[in-house]
């Protein structure tokens, strides 16, 4: 298995691309039709299920398929039912009707037993306006691992979470030039360390089997991926009495897949449902 990143770095060469060439041609309103379209975060979608595919999972376990983004799996919680980016679904979809929760009496379509034997990885994205909506941003982050593992405690859930070093400038972006404004607030590293490495499905359900926080800095002609407080230090984010604060150890992308497996073998035994 090959693990040093190169393949997500030419993703993110791709994602560079398309995200500035919109804004070279479409301004600040292409910029928002291309997010809605989710062309861009698809690009992460897929190398996700290309490195879930080397890892033993079948390419007919994963909901949507590769190098598709419709259909996706709806999958009811406690609270409310959310559709999932990437799903690795163990077997078929068992109806049901819900017994607990704010959705009692609704049927379910996937089934809770199923949920318990599958795989849920999200992918989410924030170039711009990284501080003005963190609060909004992560506060769904946690509900949204809360919502599933309390109905079904079993799920391993992933969650990728992509922002750049600095933000692209918004107002650069109305006049269709590229600029950078904002220096990505470095509480989003502690934050969504708590979020991460869920041991038992008896606690903790607000965590994530597996978070990734992927900083990457778009500013030159090759994204560079930040994934070490040193990488900070360097950089003059962070002084030296704060590395372990600001540590990025067990949060960035290249275990991902591999933590999520190792999460799910552990937790079932076996991968063999997934094959």
């Amino acid at each position: 298995m090959d693990n040093d990143l190169s393949k997500l770095k030419t993703k993110l060469k791709e994602i560079k691309g398309l995200y500035e060439q919109t804004i070279r041609v479409g301004g600040r309103d292409g910029v928002h039709s291309l997010i809605r379209s989710q062309r861009l975060i698809g690009i992460i979608h897929d190398y996700i299920k290309k490195e879930l595919i080397s890892y033993g999972v079948s390419s007919k376990k994963i909901i949507p398929k590769l190098n598709e983004s419709n259909p996706e799996i709806c999958m009811s919680g406690f609270l409310k039912e959310k559709k999932q980016d990437i799903s690795v679904i163990s077997s078929g979809f068992k109806k049901e009707t819900i017994k607990e929760g704010v959705l009692i009496g609704k049927t379910d379509k996937v089934g809770k037993g199923v949920m318990n034997t599958s795989i849920s990885i999200n992918v989410r994205s924030q170039l711009s306006s990284l501080a003005k909506n963190f609060d909004t941003l992560y506060e769904r982050t946690f509900a949204e691992a809360l919502n599933l593992h309390l109905r079904a405690n079993k799920l391993v859930m992933g969650e990728v979470y992509m922002i750049p070093l600095v933000a692209y400038d918004p107002e650069k972006m109305v006049r269709k030039e590229i600029g950078w404004k904002e220096k990505a607030p470095i509480k989003y590293i502690p934050a969504f360390r708590e979020l991460t490495k869920r041991k038992s499905v008896d606690i903790d359900e607000y965590k994530y089997e597996r978070v990734c926080l992927l900083i990457v800095d778009f500013r030159e002609d090759e994204p560079k991926i930040i994934d070490s407080a040193e990488k900070l230090l360097e950089l003059g984010w962070i002084k030296q009495k704060e590395l372990s604060n600001f540590s990025l150890k067990g949060l960035g992308m290249k275990d991902f897949v591999k933590d999520l497996i190792k999460s799910y073998e552990k937790r079932h035994n076996t991968l063999n449902s997934l094959k």
